[in-house]
């Protein structure tokens, strides 16, 4: 099992009202939004793990989990999309992110 740090940190947008967007599909809902709150106005960053197998931290806690497609928008633009049968995104303290993408 790969541990969440040994991915690469990856540009996930920046914000002047401390949030990104979320778009994306909930099987049994379908399109949905939700807000990924930070602590602080800055460019935000994820740990983008590929695979099911991934050890993430206890001090990590899921906040949004999607099926076959995710979009992250900041306060500009689309800055990320993701396809996979699972999205999940956690978050811990008011910046850690971790988004794992898996089949």
């Amino acid at each position: 099992m790969k541990n969440y740090k040994s991915f690469p940190k990856q540009y996930i947008g920046s914000s002047d009202i401390s949030a990104l967007v979320l778009v994306g599909f909930q099987d049994e809902i379908g399109a949905t939004t939700k807000l990924l709150e930070f602590g602080k106005d800055r460019s935000y960053s994820a740990y983008i793990c590929e695979g099911e197998e991934v050890e993430i931290g206890s001090h990590y806690e899921l906040v949004a989990e999607f099926n076959s497609w995710a979009k992250i928008y900041d306060d500009e633009k689309l800055v990320r999309n993701f396809k996979g049968r699972h999205i999940r995104i956690y978050r811990a303290g008011q910046e850690g992110c971790i988004i794992n993408v898996f089949d």
